[in-house]
């Protein structure tokens, strides 16, 4: 009876390794080589593990059109990251191991939060680690090996952030937005049509709440696609008049519709908006007295223009605020005269037009509320500090703009030179 269990035993656990194998041969079966790039394959597992990952970070909608197109630029961005990566490998041959530990806190910084870690977080939303940590590498190594490559280029940019300066302390009143951008270049695999198609479900998607930044850092072509498509401020009139007229009437959190210019498409989000430039009035900071002469809640509109009339004649001579307060304490309507260290901004649009007009020591012209009529004096005006950009703010603007055109460029020729084959 022994001997027959220990043989039944055996023959299960032979069955058992049998049907792993089976399984593990069927899995291997199911992936393929999609695509070579200089002799090295990419496969459809690591097409499905990109899908996954653009789905994750950028929430486009799951139609079967995007779905389609998310596949056609993940294995693009495949390719791509296997051209960088070359490349860089040819002059480096450390560089992937070296970029391992940044990869990594990359990682915990994209997607960990206080209740779990960067790889809980991506096991959580079905993403493989190391498919992410080998994206992440080959964005982190394409950008060293570019600084690399192009050094003497880069190192220009020191040489005109003074210049820079001046021309933005030149034009500090001029009306600058605050601006998030996606930049959309056709690919092999998404010609221009498929790429306004592209921006236009992104807007719809952004619209809808998905997260522009993160749609940025994944898809644009822009240099600021590191920062999320950050932009940062900028004066108005420097935009083409095509991106004036599309950004100016846009409220701050509005996205505007893609538009084509000069072979791409591009998508901006206003995060920002300075009337006045640099010198933002509303930024002001005020000291205010008011004289509030009561008045019945119930008082009729002749009562109340005849209570506004009386309080107009009471502050025709006063010129000071100690004046002001004086008489408000003897209207007695027990409310608090001084109003002190407002920011203009944060006044209600009816108080702030008020403000701006009133020199200090002027009354202002009697206005009606619920408690009363009441007249209002500034008593101290500052004036906000010249708000330029730091020289690191510069540079960055400078860099992204300068790593986003050579990155372009550079990596058309690496397309160009490189055996790419598609298999279906």
């Amino acid at each position: 009876m022994k001997q027959y269990s220990l043989f039944r035993i055996f023959t299960t656990s032979i069955m058992l390794i049998g049907m792993m194998a089976l399984g593990g041969l069927n899995a291997s079966a199911n992936i393929k080589i999609v695509a070579k790039v200089d002799g090295k394959p990419i496969t459809n597992y690591d097409v499905d593990q990109r899908v996954l990952f653009l789905k994750a970070v950028t929430n486009l909608p799951e139609t079967e059109n995007i779905e389609k197109q998310i596949r056609k630029d993940a294995l693009q961005m495949l390719v791509d990251d296997t051209l960088k990566m070359q490349a860089a490998l040819s002059t480096n041959p450390l560089v992937q191991q070296q970029a391992n530990r940044p990869a990594t806190d990359l990682i915990d910084q994209s997607f960990a939060s206080d209740s779990e870690s960067g790889s809980a977080a991506l096991r959580r939303l079905n993403l493989n680690y190391d498919a992410v940590k080998t994206k992440f590498a080959a964005d982190l190594i394409w950008s060293g090996y570019l600084q690399d490559k192009f050094a003497d280029i880069f190192a220009e940019i020191d040489g005109k952030i003074d210049l820079e300066l001046e021309r933005i302390r030149a034009d500090a009143s001029q009306p600058q937005v605050n601006i998030s951008e996606i930049v959309l270049a056709p690919e092999p695999n998404r010609p221009l049509a498929a790429t306004m198609a592209l921006a236009t479900e992104m807007v719809k998607a952004v619209k809808k709440g998905a997260d522009f930044n993160a749609i940025a850092q994944q898809y644009s072509a822009a240099g600021t696609a590191q920062q999320g498509g950050r932009l940062g401020w900028v004066l108005l009139e420097r935009l083409p008049e095509k991106l004036q007229a599309m950004i100016a009437p846009l409220d701050v959190g509005g996205v505007s519709d893609p538009i084509q210019l000069d072979g791409a498409v591009y998508i901006f989000k206003k995060t920002g908006d300075r009337k006045d430039g640099a010198n933002d009035i509303s930024q002001s900071r005020i000291w205010l007295v008011r004289a509030v002469l009561p008045v019945n809640a119930e008082a009729t509109k002749s009562d109340r223009l005849e209570a506004a009339a009386q309080l107009g004649r009471d502050v025709t001579d006063i010129n000071d605020c100690d004046s002001m307060v004086a008489l408000h304490e003897e209207y007695g309507s027990g409310t608090a005269p001084r109003l002190e260290d407002l920011r203009l901004g944060e006044l209600a649009p009816q108080m702030q037009n008020l403000v701006k007009e009133l020199n200090v020591g002027e009354p202002s012209e009697a206005l009606s509320f619920s408690e009363g009529v009441a007249s209002f004096m500034v008593c101290k005006r500052l004036k906000p500090e010249l708000n330029l950009p730091t020289r690191d703010d510069i540079y960055r603007v400078q860099f992204n703009r300068l790593f986003g055109s050579l990155s372009e460029r550079y990596l058309l020729r690496l397309r160009r030179k490189a055996s790419i084959e598609f298999i279906d």
